[in-house]
């Protein structure tokens, strides 16, 4: 996940935002409108996407009929490279931006409120950091010297110390009461589990843990070619069947998406469809990614 570069100008005029919906068919395309600039969608958690145009951070809403720009707030000159690379369906955005001119890493989070989106001013912890990933009042990211997690207390959000060598976060999810947050910590892949009282750690065995995803079916997460399901005890591997960037579960089994391709898990077997586009986020009916 990569928060804090514009749309890169040599790519200005082939980038073009993407979404599908799920169908009886498979997945039918939807048109995304025009921001005026171009543009990648991140993440999805329906009604909102999230992602970047070359201008700046992007919000898209589906009205039940239609994909819709939303209106972001203003952000200073610096925030011009700012992307959003997560969202709740609570209408939570976050993401960030490096500021050249202060030479630091500065978060982004938005609420949506029932006039519009606004700034929720993310804490000052004393050090730049980027959130890259929020999930039912948790959001996490990553700076420098810590790790960084933050809950959200009414319309503030207050940090919750993470105890251990820092690590990156990337992804994080709510499955019971526990809350579940992957990433690296040096190059290795590492999920962390907080249960409300302790904290534990799981060494996956692959390189950074990039998404994560959660419902009554279980617990999965995904490292390139490797899934990863949570039995209870712990994180048992098995191989996807292409690199997988986004990931879902859905009444009828598990949903992975990659570059050009998408496949559905009923439990014993793939099915895989070819999905031009390169796919980046997912939810129980959606993919958004760019063409």
């Amino acid at each position: 996940m990569n928060v804090g570069g514009s749309l890169q100008a040599e790519h200005a005029r082939a980038v073009r935002g993407a979404a599908v919906l799920a169908s009886a068919d498979g997945w039918e395309r939807t048109p995304l409108p025009d921001p005026g600039a171009a543009f990648l969608l991140s993440a999805v958690a329906a009604p909102y996407a999230v992602g970047a145009t070359s201008d700046g951070p992007l919000v898209q809403r589906w009205t039940g009929i239609e994909w819709r720009n939303e209106t972001v707030p203003v952000l200073p000159p610096g925030g011009r490279g700012a992307t959003l690379t997560g969202v709740g369906p609570d209408g939570v955005a976050v993401g960030g931006w490096f500021d050249p001119a202060g030479g630091s890493e500065e978060p982004l989070l938005l609420h949506r409120t029932d006039t519009g989106w606004i700034d929720a001013g993310p804490p000052d912890l004393g050090f730049g950091y980027v959130l890259t990933a929020v999930r039912a009042g948790w959001a996490v990211g990553h700076g420098f010297p810590a790790t960084v997690l933050l809950r959200r207390d009414g319309p503030h959000w207050r940090r919750v110390p993470v105890p251990g060598r820092p690590l990156r976060p990337l992804a994080v999810a709510v499955h019971g009461t526990d809350l579940w947050i992957s990433g690296a910590r040096d190059r290795d892949g590492l999920i962390v589990r907080f249960d409300g009282r302790s904290w534990k750690e799981f060494r996956t065995g692959t390189g950074a843990v990039t998404v994560l995803t959660a419902s009554a079916a279980g617990l999965w997460g995904a490292s390139g070619a490797t899934l990863l399901r949570w039995t209870g005890r712990r994180w048992s591997p098995s191989d996807a069947p292409f690199p997988v960037n986004a990931l879902t579960t859905t009444a009828g089994g598990l949903t992975a998406a990659g570059a050009g391709e998408a496949a559905s898990f009923d439990g014993r077997s793939w099915t895989i469809r070819e999905l031009p586009g390169t796919w980046l986020g997912a939810d129980e009916n959606w993919l958004v990614g760019s063409v």
